[in-house]
């Protein structure tokens, strides 16, 4: 029996990148539990906090990241740029909020939390005249480096979070976001 399969074919051809996170997720884990042994207490968010606060050469993630930024003209900084970008739209376009408690507070590059403790929400974006990085025409992004990093990875962990615990909704809205945070994760471990 022949038939038109091309359909069929396509849909078993897409990423699924719900579980694709995951498992990355578990690479970074494991690299933060082996890289940082000295914490104790074996708690995500203190080997988060870790992460934030460590911008010396110690910090491998970091490292990459302000690399990439860095490397104007190269491959991998376009990769950067286009997938903040990326990200910055599908944040945009969909309804996930830091605080399932507070709808005012909707997790976009504008709206970061940028300590978790004490919580302090603020703007990755700054004014187009304003120094900073430019990621296209419309988002300019700040230029303290160590800031921005610990924006998107906080953005990250909390996609992470909402999705293992069973927050997300499985949209597809929501899957363009996992599918960013996944790219933008996966560049910054090839450490």
């Amino acid at each position: 029996m022949s038939g038109d399969f091309y359909k069929e074919w396509r849909e078993k051809a897409e990423v699924d990148y719900f579980p694709q996170l995951v498992v990355l997720w578990l690479s970074t884990n494991a690299w933060y539990r082996s890289h940082y042994s000295e914490i104790t207490t074996r708690k995500d968010r203190d080997f988060l906090n870790k992460l934030r606060d460590d911008h010396s050469t110690r910090n491998k993630i970091y490292s990459r990241f302000d690399r990439l930024l860095s490397s104007e003209g190269t491959k991998e900084h376009a990769e950067l740029i286009n997938v903040i970008e990326a990200l910055s739209f599908a944040l945009n376009s969909t309804q996930l909020l830091w605080d399932e408690n507070n709808t005012a507070t909707g997790i976009t590059l504008t709206n970061c939390l940028l300590t978790p403790h004490p919580k302090n929400y603020g703007s990755l974006v700054v004014k187009k005249r304003a120094p900073g990085i430019t990621i296209n025409n419309a988002l300019k992004l700040t230029d303290d480096r160590s800031a921005l990093f610990n924006g998107l990875l906080e953005i990250i962990y909390q996609v992470r979070c909402q999705l293992v615990h069973g927050q997300l909704e499985p949209s597809e809205v929501n899957h363009e976001v996992v599918k960013q945070v996944y790219f933008l994760l996966h560049l910054l471990m090839r450490i």
